[in-house]
């Protein structure tokens, strides 16, 4: 806690004095207390001043919310409390203060703090923005914070509040409001995070290169990789000097290279960084019991998610006659397979999701798992539910055999008794099916929607207008999709109504472009594209495409079947023609895109920003202000596989924090950095 013998002094001598609001910091946060919800907000005064804090305010992250002023004078080392509800604050916190006259959760414009992760910015009365937090729930945040008793606590004002290392649980139920923080600190822990190995399921002799963002604000003395490769684990000095398998010096990416062994030699390892102090930290978080690994020449087993079921009103019941989701696994392979130490997931990033049990799958055999997030009826039952908003269903290897992707796929908007599923071991993309199928094959299945989207173009060479989707009817009567919807998202899938009279006859297309449409298709990939019945909750047809290129359409060939291929040529309103087949079921590894910490940061005015792509893929590189505006598109386009890097040149911005966001077809990266001009 700071001292106030100067503050003492300057108030001996009758010398007073305001400053500006630039020293108050956001220094705990309560956003779900047990039981009824009692948010706050505590600021605290770093300065040696008094600040004036009329007009200041602090906002969350919506714009249209009403800023919840503040008033007064805050003393220097002293705190301001500022309550979601201010009764219901005193109520549970008596004596506890001051507090701000003025909440911000209460009335009919009050906001509260999202449980799952939200944004407290702090204004001068100008509207500059003084301070920000973006919290979350999980990830590198502290998760016991969400609802189990504790507040999030700043572990020293003078660490920088915007970063997650920088935070912990407070020690002391219901947080320290008013007062010094629990886990006051001088000497910050360590990090080691985001390990990556550079070859998923390596061979015989082959060396792995393996990655680990670590850094300390005191300064890291050594980061190890501790590797296993059947003599105990021993180590091996990580660097980061941009030499051999590493990126660039000083970018806090760690690396070593753990030589080739033979084949089904099992190579156990983890990462641990240590300061100066002696204090560490390792990745994965609780090694040595917890490691990554993989073996030796190991080939995954050909198992498929054929069939899911995300709404289960009376298609087939559990053992405890009850109506759940499911998700269907069908051995592909000729040999038996033991599932035990596999992972079921329902998002392609969480590879370590529910673990399968010790059951042996023959070959051609089926096996339900129920989605009903209740373990203790069997180990049959896993710990997650499916959204009917659709999501992704992903088998993973165990952790010994590489944790890789085993076979993976999303799914759309999901009715009553509809499941989504391949029609055929030859699909190679799944269906909604109107006669749902667990535990046997799906080729008596019959497709529940005649209509579907049959071809579509994202990109052209030339420009223009250049995405459409077609539309085909392969069933045997008329159809009219009249208030039926096309989106290229889940969550707004009402973007595009096809007006009153649009009847399809059967064999007969449809095309709709982007100017007609109002939104277009991402030639990266990782959009969908969603045609969705007129009472905006029935799927119709649903296609998760990847990267495209400029010219070359995507379809069904033949139309209307589960077959889609890249096309030699467009045919937008006519039969398609066949060229290279896309094996949606072929087994694949996770790919994966590394935004590597930009360097110097901070910097003045230019900084690099290295990044590695695991595959030919669209890139958009862009640059984004604290309320989420995009000022630069440093590159948007196709790169090639391997290690790239951008020069920014920030000379026209003012400094502050910044946010670099890097995206391609599989996902979403960010990193902060801050220019000091």
């Amino acid at each position: 806690m700071r001292k106030y013998i100067l503050f003492n002094l300057l108030l001996n001598t009758i010398f007073f004095q305001f400053v500006t609001a630039d020293d108050i910091i956001i220094n705990e946060i309560m956003y779900n207390s047990p039981g009824t919800d009692v948010e706050f907000v505590e600021l605290y005064n770093s300065s040696i001043l008094v600040v004036n804090l009329q007009g200041c305010y602090l906002l969350d992250d919506n714009e249209a919310h009403i800023p919840c002023y503040l008033e007064g004078n805050l003393e220097p080392g002293k705190f301001l409390i500022v309550a979601g509800d201010v009764s219901l604050f005193t109520s549970n916190y008596p004596g506890v203060g001051p507090i701000n006259s003025q909440d911000f959760g209460t009335g009919t414009d009050g906001w509260s703090l999202g449980n799952g992760g939200d944004v407290v910015r702090l204004y001068s009365a100008s509207h500059q923005l003084l301070d920000i937090v973006a919290y979350e729930d999980g990830n590198e945040w502290p998760g016991s914070a969400d609802g189990n008793g504790s507040s999030l606590e700043l572990l020293n004002p003078n660490f920088d509040n915007a970063l997650s290392i920088s935070w912990d649980p407070s020690s002391v139920a219901g947080g320290t409001p008013g007062s010094e923080n629990s886990v006051l600190t001088n000497n910050i822990m360590p990090v080691c995070k985001d390990g990556y190995r550079g070859i998923d399921l390596p061979e015989s002799g082959i060396s792995v290169p393996v990655m680990v963002t670590a850094y300390d604000f005191e300064g890291l003395s050594k980061v190890e990789l501790m590797v296993d490769a059947g003599d105990g684990f021993s180590p091996i000095i990580m660097t980061d000097d941009g030499q051999g398998d590493d990126f660039a010096a000083g970018d806090s990416i760690y690396t070593a290279t753990i030589p080739g062994y033979s084949g089904g030699t099992l190579v156990k390892y983890y990462a641990v960084a240590t300061d100066n102090v002696n204090q560490s930290d390792s990745w994965p978080n609780n090694a040595p019991a917890e490691y990554r690994a993989y073996t030796i020449d190991y080939k995954p087993p050909d198992l498929r998610i054929t069939e899911v079921l995300a709404v289960n009103d009376r298609v087939n019941r559990d053992a405890y006659g009850e109506y759940d989701d499911w998700v269907e696994i069908y051995n592909n392979d000729d040999r038996t397979i033991n599932l035990e130490g596999l992972y079921l997931s329902n998002d392609m990033s969480n590879s370590q999701g529910f673990e399968l049990p010790d059951r042996e799958l023959a070959p051609g055999a089926y096996v339900l798992i129920w989605a009903d997030n209740d373990f203790s009826q069997g180990d049959l039952h896993a710990d997650f539910k499916l959204s009917s908003e659709g999501e992704a269903v992903a088998l993973f290897e165990s952790i010994e055999h590489g944790n890789v992707l085993i076979d993976g796929w999303q799914y759309g908007r999901m009715s009553a008794d509809i499941s989504m599923g391949f029609p055929s071991m030859t699909a190679t993309a799944p269906e909604y099916l109107s006669t749902p199928s667990p535990g046997a094959s799906n080729t008596a299945s019959s497709l529940f929607s005649p209509v579907c989207i049959n071809e579509f173009l994202t990109t052209s060479n030339f420009g223009g207008i250049d995405d459409w989707i077609e539309i085909f009817n392969r069933g045997q009567v008329d159809y009219d999709l009249s208030g039926c919807f096309l989106a290229d998202g889940r969550r707004n899938n009402t973007q595009w109504t096809f007006p009153a009279g649009t009847v399809l006859k059967p064999n007969d297309y449809l095309v709709i472009y982007e100017d007609a449409l109002g939104f277009s298709l991402t030639s990266g990939g990782g959009d969908v594209i969603m045609l969705t019945a007129a009472d905006s909750v029935t799927g119709l047809d649903f296609y998760d495409f990847g990267s495209q290129n400029p010219d070359q359409s995507e379809g069904r060939y033949p139309d209307g079947t589960s077959t889609w291929q890249r096309l030699n040529e467009q045919t937008p309103g006519s039969a398609n023609t066949g060229a290279n087949s896309i094996d949606m079921n072929s087994v694949s590894l996770v790919p994966r895109d590394i935004l590597y910490a930009n360097y110097p940061n901070p910097f003045n005015p230019v900084t690099v920003i290295p990044y590695e792509l695991s595959a030919d893929i669209h890139v958009n590189l862009s640059i984004y202000n604290l309320r989420g505006q995009c000022l630069e598109i440093l590159i948007d386009q196709n790169q090639t596989r391997g290690k790239h890097q951008v020069h920014w040149d920030a000379s026209c911005f003012p400094s502050g924090v910044y946010f670099i966001r890097l995206k391609t077809d599989r996902k979403e990266y960010i990193r902060k950095c801050i220019l000091l001009q």
